[in-house]
């Protein structure tokens, strides 16, 4: 078994394993070092969206993925507050699909295949103890595998290891412009649900309330409540009954869960931050969740994980045929990309995942824009095809508050001018963080790690 590489990845879940595959053919040496031994499951929403799914064609395993079941989505029945919408978008060419639901268990082990039969070497039940250097410079990683330590080393080290990565704790890399959460979330599975043979993805966000669900895999039901912190009390009571009235207060999902029976364990989350981390450096680099999570709310972590990954690919492949600076100065441009691509987004997802109402011009702009026929622009945005900016111009905002003031038992103009005031506060406040960055020391802010998450088997 070798010990030499071009490029060790850290974790083979939704950014790794793609990452390792697109390395490994372009030639180079790559090794996988994952913690757990597939399958096993982790925690996620499972859901991704039209990009993932263009993506798991590129990278040839989309036959293996719906194989598993999972329908290809192409509705959406919508809510924000007091605006329903129901919505078929437009695809593109060659758009897959809008979304699919496939739990970790069964996607994971796909992609980590994939890396495998294209020539990574993939280790499993794989610990990170510590890092190699060379000077100041990451040149590998030791590792524990079946009892026995050893040394891995390459020019580059890469993060795929998620929120509480061993890698960046490692290096000692910051997290920057953190958000914590003003919701909690709890998921599951049902069999026997009367899912149409055109199933939509359910997203309703309403008076604290928000739900999202979707058919997934297996021919199971996925449903997803993310309520506000006025909802705790109920939840910390009576964790199963309160997750079953927050669903079926939902109405196109009590429909299709009416006689449906809850199956496998129900999944949580009591609280996260969004945040970005330095995701680049001598030797090393962070992709995935590992340099970036945002709000649960939009779903789009897997989404990310694909379009990271594919992205610093080519310029990892690139850029080892020269010096270490070159290849390290290659990676930190990646990680300037990357903030760039994702921020607005990541305070997108802030948005969806705050307490309470909406502002009453965000579900006004919407309702304006389904009239127009442009309503596909709202679900580019949640696809990343979008930046929020361009939907949620200043000119639709000034023309929904116009709409909003004379509008007979509305808002109130007061309540609608300060809401707006708020909104363009918050947009200077964030445009100045994208700039300059709120940076936290590691040892000012750990990760809460698994106490994050609970996993309740359903009762008896």
């Amino acid at each position: 078994m070798s010990s030499e590489f071009d490029v060790i990845v850290v974790g083979a879940r939704c950014a790794g394993s793609p990452l390792a595959t697109l390395l490994a053919r372009q030639g180079l040496r790559v090794a996988v070092a994952e913690r757990a031994e597939f399958p096993r499951d982790t925690l996620s929403t499972h859901i991704f969206e039209v990009g993932a799914l263009n993506f798991l064609r590129r990278l040839g395993v989309l036959d293996e993925v719906i194989a598993t079941g999972a329908p290809i989505v192409w509705r959406v029945d919508g809510r924000q507050d007091d605006f329903r919408y129901e919505h078929r978008p437009q695809p593109r060419p060659g758009d897959v699909g809008l979304t699919m639901s496939v739990r970790r268990f069964l996607l994971d082990p796909i992609l980590a295949g994939a890396a495998t039969r294209d020539g990574a070497e993939v280790m499993s039940k794989c610990n990170v103890v510590g890092l190699s250097y060379t000077g100041s410079r990451v040149s590998g990683v030791r590792i524990i595998q079946h009892g026995d330590e050893r040394e891995l080393t390459a020019r580059l080290v890469v993060g795929a290891d998620g929120r509480t990565s061993t890698i960046a704790g490692l290096v000692g890399s910051r997290k920057y412009n953190v958000v914590e959460s003003e919701r909690f979330g709890y998921w599951g599975f049902f069999e026997g649900a009367a899912v149409s043979d055109d199933p939509a993805i359910v997203f309703h966000r309403w008076d604290g309330r928000f739900v999202i669900a979707t058919a997934a895999d297996s021919g199971l039901y996925q449903a997803l409540a993310i309520p506000d912190q006025r909802f705790r009390a109920a939840f910390k009571a009576d964790r199963d009954a309160a997750y079953m009235e927050h669903v079926m207060a939902c109405e196109p999902v009590a429909e299709i869960l009416r006689g449906a029976r809850r199956v496998g364990k129900l999944f949580g989350m009591k609280r996260w931050q969004g945040f970005f981390r330095e995701s680049a450096g001598p030797g090393w680099a962070l992709v995935g969740d590992a340099g970036h999570f945002k709000d649960v709310a939009p779903g789009q972590g897997i989404m990310d994980a694909f379009r990271q990954a594919e992205a610093l690919a080519p310029v990892i492949a690139g850029a080892l045929g020269g010096s270490d600076a070159e290849l390290d100065a290659a990676v930190a441009e990646w990680a300037r990309w990357r903030d760039r691509d994702a921020a607005e987004h990541y305070w997108l997802a802030v948005d969806f995942g705050s307490a309470g109402r909406m502002p009453a011009v965000v579900p006004e702009m919407m309702r304006r824009l389904d009239r127009r026929g442009e309503l596909d622009q709202v679900t580019d945005l949640v696809q990343h095809r979008i930046k929020p900016s361009r939907v949620f111009s200043p000119g639709r905002l000034l023309g929904a508050t116009a709409a909003l003031m004379v509008r007979p038992g509305g808002a109130g103009r007061r309540t609608v001018l300060r809401e707006v005031g708020d909104l363009m506060r918050e947009d200077l406040r964030r445009r100045r963080l994208t700039l300059r960055p709120d940076f936290v020391t590691p040892d000012a802010h750990h990760d809460a790690g698994e106490t994050e998450v609970t996993e309740a088997p359903v009762s008896a």
